[in-house]
């Protein structure tokens, strides 16, 4: 047997060995090592994902840390564990009766991942619908089915987020903004002015332009401001 086929057997094997609950490992000194590593991935999920820990039960929680230490985390990072257990469930369909829950860890994930973020300070542009802007690397915009911004976790309700990273208060900042300022901030690109790309929406929904060029003039300032978009 080749010297990699091999070691991965090995590792497995020993993978499987921390995860089992038989009597013989209980009895043994794997199991001290089984509770440490176990410990480890649920001290990570639990402070990754503060919302998704207070409405999921023990024994769901359990089970889904363990099929996702059977499947080894890519990244070397701990603070990135995170994300790959959030990926992992999704994939899996693990909480696909409770579909909520996926966007639940997106919406605790994704807080970890603008404030981990380096970001360099740019020259602050100022607004006119004559320049085109993209999406700034410290924020995110999202399309949720459920009400998470109120904290009614299982309610259905369709609602537009922006998420992005505060440089006067270095805190993360989840806003609701309205369906046409979503579309804007998705479609921004370099190749469009900001006009042509509300223009163009405005004419794909029956929007009069005019009136929605005055009505978003000024949460688009603010949003530039914030460095939203740049």
């Amino acid at each position: 047997m080749p010297k990699k086929i091999l070691e991965k057997d090995i590792q497995e094997r020993f993978l499987d060995n921390l995860l089992t609950q038989s009597d013989e490992v209980a009895n043994s000194s794997v199991a001290v090592y089984q509770k440490l590593v176990y410990m480890r991935y649920h001290e990570v999920i639990k402070n990754s994902f503060p919302l998704f820990i207070d409405i999921i039960d023990e024994e769901t929680l359990v089970s889904s840390i363990k099929a996702f230490m059977k499947n080894t985390p890519e990244t070397p990072f701990v603070w990135q564990m995170a994300n790959d257990y959030r990926k992992f469930v999704k994939k899996n369909k693990l909480f696909d009766d409770k579909k909520y829950i996926y966007e639940l860890l997106y919406y605790d994930w994704i807080e970890i991942e603008l404030y981990m973020k380096e970001y360099k300070e740019k020259k602050q542009k100022k607004f006119s619908f004559k320049n085109s802007y993209t999406l700034s690397k410290s924020a995110r915009i999202k399309r949720f089915k459920y009400d998470l911004i109120n904290k009614e976790f299982i309610s259905k309700r369709e609602n537009f987020l922006v998420i992005y990273y505060d440089f006067q208060t270095d805190d993360i900042v989840y806003r609701e903004i309205n369906p046409i300022i979503y579309y804007v901030l998705k479609n921004l690109n370099k190749k469009q002015t900001i006009g042509k790309v509300l223009k163009k929406i405005c004419k794909q929904n029956d929007i009069d332009f005019k009136e929605a060029k005055e009505a978003l003039e000024s949460p688009l300032k603010e949003l530039l401001f914030n460095k939203v978009f740049i």
